[in-house]
């Protein structure tokens, strides 16, 4: 008995490898088109960065001998394949260039937004799992009752509410009329010490966070809803129910499993926003992280910064998804023989 359970176990150990191979293979070619068609769409747009440098948003006036030497400078002049080779050679080694703006590498100004993302999108992320979840469990308990009517009204109208709209508002109402919050930022200058500047932080963060959880209660609330009212009829949950659990307790242990296959799939498709960043908020709150240096960059055409954000995104969205393909073949074991 105990040898047959070491082989069943062998056996399961070895469809997962056999299928993370398969999906880290599958990645390889999938993240070398990535690259390819975002350097494309980079260097193919109207515009570069000689040209954004003299124009009018600048206020700079540039000779066509200036902007010719800069093409030159950047590099810009070569061919686009020879371009592209340069540019994969300094990737393979690590390199991601430097900043055609301030010269800097794009490695520091990429380390230096990291953090601010993070700190707002997890945020974000964990407001939006906390509120989301207990609301969809409770829903999907009674499918068509008063709470799941009145719940999925609330959320819809959240989720139709356009994020630039809700932020220009809450500003307009809660900085600029009541001076409850701050309006845009990461912290007052100058910074208070202590434990007034954690709070002074928490206040700067308090809006941008709110803006971006609001929208995503609605997707993750409805998901969780299906799932649970999906498992609530089936027999295991009936069987719970005999052995004297309470309707709560059945819920939470065995029909919110059923909501969590795909739940963890569309973490991993949702995780790389953690990097990538919310490009309207931090643009609106003038919040100094990833997004807004992406649209920063794509305005002045600083080409490295924004092919490096770009890989980035990329290398993160193949990473989650392979960690969520992982995290579902160990919840159903079936995937393993269909991946």
């Amino acid at each position: 008995m105990v040898g047959q359970t070491q082989r069943v176990r062998r056996s399961g150990e070895e469809e997962l490898t056999r299928f993370l191979l398969r999906r880290i293979a599958l990645a390889v070619p999938t993240l070398f088109g990535i690259v390819v068609v975002v350097f494309l769409l980079v260097h193919l747009a109207p515009g570069s960065p000689a040209s954004a440098l003299g124009s009018a948003e600048s206020g700079r006036r540039v000779s066509a001998a200036a902007r010719a030497e800069l093409r030159h400078l950047y590099g810009l002049d070569r061919p686009l394949p020879e371009r592209f080779v340069r540019w994969l050679g300094r990737v393979a080694r690590f390199d991601l260039g430097e900043s055609f703006v301030d010269r800097r590498p794009v490695s520091e100004r990429i380390r230096e937004a990291l953090p601010a993302t993070l700190a707002l999108n997890g945020l974000a992320l964990f407001f939006t799992l906390a509120i989301a979840i207990p609301i969809g469990v409770a829903a999907g308990g009674r499918p068509e009752g008063p709470f799941d009517r009145g719940s999925a009204v609330v959320l819809f109208a959240l989720y139709s509410t356009p994020v630039f709209w809700a932020a220009l508002l809450v500003q307009t109402l809660l900085c600029v009329k009541l001076g409850w919050l701050p309006l845009y930022g990461v912290s007052s200058d100058p910074a208070p010490a202590g434990f007034a500047g954690l709070a002074d932080r928490l206040a700067h963060l308090a809006l941008p966070v709110t803006c971006l959880t609001y929208g995503s209660l609605a997707f993750f609330a409805r998901l969780v809803r299906s799932g649970v009212a999906e498992a609530r009829a089936q027999d295991f949950v009936t069987a719970a129910l005999a052995r004297g659990l309470s309707r709560r307790q059945a819920l939470w242990r065995h029909a919110f499993r059923n909501a969590l296959l795909p739940l963890v799939t569309l973490l991993g498709l949702l995780l790389p926003g953690l990097l990538s960043g919310s490009v309207i908020v931090e643009r609106i709150f003038a919040w100094p992280g990833l997004g807004r240096l992406y649209f920063d960059s794509i305005l002045s055409r600083d080409y490295p910064v924004v092919l490096g954000l770009s890989l980035l995104g990329g290398v993160a969205t193949l990473a989650a998804t392979l960690a969520a393909d992982v995290a579902a073949a160990l919840v159903d074991p079936r995937l393993r023989e269909s991946g």
